[in-house]
This record gives structure tokens, sequence and C-alpha cells, in this order.
């Protein structure tokens, strides 16, 4: 089941149902691709390397994508597993990340995330039904 992590104090102010929310579109991404989702609203240490090491701590972290949201500092990471590498790329994932900033610019969090989630579940699902379709 996807996890969604959000850090005390961080002033992410979610409401129930804005997590409910989240905990849909995680739950939706994973249906659609088959890979699993985490998700971290928070402040982390250590820029990417610090989102590396909580994706490295997740139970299946091969199979998993990371998507970490420093809504503060306006940071963003999305950090993808070794099998998830397989079928969300740098470029799926870029796309990803830019349908999420721009929701963030717009100063819309939630729907910035639903909407990267939407693009990853999309872009590994085209993965997929490439693998399926080769010889």
């Amino acid at each position: 089941s996807p996890e969604v992590a959000v850090s005390d104090g961080d002033g992410a102010g979610l409401s129930p149902g804005q997590s409910a929310d989240l905990e849909r579109a995680l739950q939706a991404a994973e249906q659609q691709c088959g890979l699993a989702f985490s998700l971290f609203i928070g402040p982390w240490m250590d820029g990417r390397v610090g989102v590396e090491r909580m994706h490295a701590q997740l139970q299946q972290p091969e199979r998993t994508v990371l998507i970490a949201v420093h809504p503060e500092e306006r940071k963003l990471e999305i950090v993808t597993g070794r099998l998830a590498r397989l079928a969300l790329d740098d470029e799926a994932c870029e796309l990803a990340s830019l349908s999420m900033t721009t929701s963030f610019a717009a100063g819309n969090l939630v729907g910035g995330i639903r909407n990267g989630l939407s693009v990853l579940g999309e872009q590994g699902r085209r993965s997929a039904v490439q693998w399926i379709d080769q010889p």
C-alpha cells in the first residue's frame, strides 16, 4: 500500500481530506503502472542524497518511486528504484516534475502532486504496454 509521510512542523498543513486525496492518487498511479509510489512532504537534509537515503529505507526500494516535496523551499525530488527506472526514465520524471512545479507555482500543492502522479502512472503504463507489444 502507498506510503504518505508528512513530516511534523513543515507547514504543509494538509487536511485529512487532502491526505486521503493524495493516498487515492498514489493508489491510482500504482494500479496504472504496477510500480510502488511513496510521497514525502516536508523538509529533508542533504539535498538529493537525503532523499535517496529515505528511498533506500522504503519496503521495496527497487520498484518504488519516491516523490519528495519541500513546499517552503520549493524543492522537488523524484527518486526511482532500479526496477522503477526501467519504466520511468529521466524524461518521464522531468515531465511529471514540470507538471507539479507549474501547479506549485500557482499555489496548488495537492493538485500539483496529483498531476505529477497521474503523469508518472501514465508514463509507466506506456512502458509496460511497449514491453508487452515487443516480440
